[in-house]
């Protein structure tokens, strides 16, 4: 196993949509009430969003995109997690095509204005593990990798948002240590 930091090239935006993004979010569909996709054939939906992260990795040298990538042999039952130190320089570039991408976790930087009392966060965007891996230790160390990304950036904080019906995720980050800080509220526009 291994955690490399994506870079923001066409192929390996594309990569990471079909592989990743898109499961994560037919997860996230099928266990959270207010999580849809536009209805949309896969190919367009993972053009899309390899567009746009590509827009956001491109313009932005405070974001970062790490991948779990394992060898073709891997058995998720004996996910070697102890081969992922998120102290060691993780390499930039795409796994090889004979590696699959089975987590992702995605991170940028919130400075604080002047006028603020308070630490620049780093923000954990997005986080997942495929099915066959969860419980493997994987998540934990892509939050370690975003430790590591925070100190990098003198970040004071880890900040995220989580939806209020994703209980596993809810348990997960709690477990991590992240408490409740703000109430999000919306609404339709009628």
């Amino acid at each position: 196993m291994e955690i490399r930091r994506l870079p923001a090239t066409e192929a390996a935006a594309e990569r990471y949509a079909a592989a990743l993004w898109l499961p994560y979010h037919r997860d996230l569909e099928a266990s959270v009430d207010a999580h849809a996709l536009a209805d949309r054939p896969d190919q367009e939906l993972i053009a899309a969003e390899t567009e746009f992260r590509l827009d956001l990795l491109r313009e932005d040298a405070d974001r970062r995109l790490w991948v779990v990538a394992v060898g073709p042999d891997a058995d998720p039952s004996e996910a070697a997690v102890d081969d992922l130190d998120p102290t060691d320089p993780a390499p930039v570039g795409v796994p090889g095509p004979d590696r699959d991408l089975v987590a992702f976790v995605s991170t940028s930087v919130d400075e604080c204005p002047t006028v603020f009392d308070r630490p620049d966060r780093l923000v954990v965007g997005d986080i997942y593990v495929a099915e066959s891996y969860r419980g493997t230790g994987i998540a934990s160390r892509l939050m370690g990798r975003a430790v590591i990304d925070a100190r990098e950036e003198d970040c004071g904080q880890l900040r995220l948002d989580v939806d209020v019906d994703n209980e596993r995720a809810i348990a997960f980050y709690e477990n991590a240590g992240f408490e409740s800080y703000r109430k999000q509220l919306t609404r339709e526009v009628v």
